[in-house]
């Protein structure tokens, strides 16, 4: 473990397994105490042992996120165990059925839209007032995808919702900016997660990632650690000037 985030608390939503896992790791090695927000309870009390047993600090939040009404006393209990938070990293995301717009229907798009934009904006919306109340001021890191970014091989409501997420983080950004809060995404391409496990096997991952409309410049997957890192670098003192923006992890996929 290192100090660099020592003394700072971290929330990070779909905590549990993939990027979020990697990223509640990440950022429990630098030294901050995390608050592992996820609808797995087994899989984010897995997550905290982990991080206790290296030494570092951690607390099980287990929310539906779908259920936005339960968010703002989920940040109250996370405050009531922490005392703050100085890091918000929307992780959670859902993919939804793979519809087209013809086939599309209202459950499922109201669904992807409710986890992966609505709970990340009220999520902020409610971090970013305490961040404000408490003084100096804070980071949110939003994770969106290379889907917002393409118009082929992702579902329609998916991708729709994590455009929304980058326009979100842009406007957020330009309305905290005077309180110190830097508002920052990053768009992972094809990543080796749960929500990949239909593509097949790491050999099939591969295939994709080398050949066809989800290739990248690189042909390879990224794991999870490789967003973690991103989300750790907009996190420390030496990202304090970068906010607004979107961090690319995809391998070139998006250029």
């Amino acid at each position: 473990m290192t100090s660099e985030l020592s003394g700072k608390v971290a929330l990070v939503t779909g905590g549990a397994s993939g990027i979020g896992r990697a990223s509640v790791i990440t950022l429990a090695d630098a030294g901050a105490a995390v608050a592992v927000l996820d609808r797995e309870e087994t899989g984010a009390n897995a997550v905290v042992t982990q991080v206790k047993q290296s030494g570092g600090k951690a607390l099980a939040v287990v929310t539906d996120l779908s259920d936005t009404s339960r968010i703002p006393d989920t940040v109250a209990h996370v405050l009531q165990e922490f005392g703050r938070i100085d890091f918000l990293i929307n992780c959670a995301g859902v993919a939804g059925k793979f519809q087209p717009l013809l086939e599309i229907d209202d459950q499922n798009w109201d669904f992807v839209h409710t986890v992966n934009l609505k709970a990340p904006m009220l999520l902020m919306k409610h971090v970013a007032r305490h961040m404000i109340d408490r003084g100096g001021g804070g980071r949110i890191v939003n994770v969106s995808s290379s889907s917002a970014f393409r118009a082929r091989n992702s579902p329609i409501a998916y991708a729709t919702s994590k455009a929304a997420i980058v326009q979100l983080t842009r406007s957020a950004a330009a309305e905290l900016g005077r309180y110190d809060i830097n508002v920052n995404a990053i768009a992972p391409g094809i990543t080796a997660t749960g929500m990949t496990q239909g593509f097949g096997d790491a050999a099939a991952l591969e295939r994709i990632a080398s050949s066809g409309p989800l290739e990248n410049l690189f042909h390879r997957v990224s794991q999870p650690e490789d967003v973690a890192a991103a989300v750790l670098f907009l996190c420390i003192p030496a990202s304090r000037q970068i906010t607004g923006q979107t961090i690319h992890t995809s391998a070139g996929a998006v250029v």
